[in-house]
């Protein structure tokens, strides 16, 4: 037996962007082949109607409304932690997404919402997008509540577009190898994007007395898209094209439909933050 060859090592199983491409590729320097990834990508409706029904509304009260209409409006749509907590009308963590407080506010979070927002609805698809969006903004709007005093009075679209700097930061975190130096360079920007306006808050609010940012409002939106995207964010795997030899197409292996208890769950948990709030308010 000891003259016996050893046994010969099993190949370790390629990585799909690992293979070469058959010979009908196109060359580079060297011999190397270049592979054509495609990824295929949803139009950002949703994120084209979430800006037109903003600018909609902002239209309507400021240009359309009279000073006493406008006042009454927003009187009944803002975030409150008083009439949120003590009154019961939970509809203001809703309605306050959609209200804005000048043309500077609506501008500035209409643009965040058309770069961020356009890039994470064409990878997440619309139905992803719509729950981090939605429930993700609801999330700022608890964390608004619980943590503002009752002299505070919250609008504006930031804790949603916060939800989807989340949620595009752990789809970048997640195919770090795959997207490869375009991710990191992307993730890095948006963490300094996410961290100065935190930093522009908390400064502004320390010297200001007028109109605050509602800090607690965007790190509750992050919260929530980093949660959601966590479990909820397409997974794409390459995967190599039935017809290009030169080509890797995508399949994603993280379906939603796997994640309904985990929504459930995330609904549950914003349900019982204001249960609690609501008790310890009143």
């Amino acid at each position: 037996m000891l003259n016996d060859p050893p046994p010969e090592k099993r190949p370790r199983r390629q990585h799909p962007l690992e293979q070469r491409p058959a010979p009908s590729g196109e060359q580079r320097e060297g011999g190397s082949q270049r592979v054509m990834l495609h990824i295929p990508v949803a139009r950002p409706r949703l994120t084209y109607a979430l800006i037109a029904l903003n600018g909609a509304i902002f239209v309507i009260a400021f240009y359309l409304m009279s000073d006493l209409q406008r006042l009454d409006f927003y009187n009944w749509g803002a975030s409150n932690p008083f009439y949120v907590l003590e009154q019961g009308e939970f509809h203001r963590l809703f309605t306050a997404m959609f209200l804005h407080g000048d043309i500077t506010h609506i501008i500035f979070n209409m643009l965040s919402l058309y770069y961020i927002g356009a890039t994470v609805e064409r990878f997440f698809g619309t139905v992803r997008f719509a729950i981090i969006y939605l429930l993700g903004g609801l999330g700022g709007s608890v964390l608004s509540v619980l943590l503002n005093g009752d002299d505070v009075f919250s609008v504006g679209a930031s804790g949603a577009v916060f939800a989807l700097v989340g949620a595009e930061l752990i789809f970048l975190y997640q195919h770090r190898k795959l997207l490869g130096q375009m991710a990191r360079q992307q993730f890095r920007n948006l963490l300094f994007i996410a961290g100065m306006n935190l930093l522009i808050g908390f400064v502004g609010n320390a010297a200001a007395a007028g109109v605050r940012i509602d800090n607690w409002g965007h790190l509750g939106g992050l919260a929530g898209g980093l949660a959601l995207a966590w479990f909820i964010s397409p997974m794409f795997i390459p995967m190599r094209h039935p017809e290009r030899p030169d080509a890797l197409t995508i399949e994603d292996i993280n379906p939603l439909e796997k994640h309904t208890q985990m929504l459930l769950l995330y609904v549950s948990a914003l349900i019982a933050l204001l249960i609690v709030g609501t008790f310890l308010a009143g």
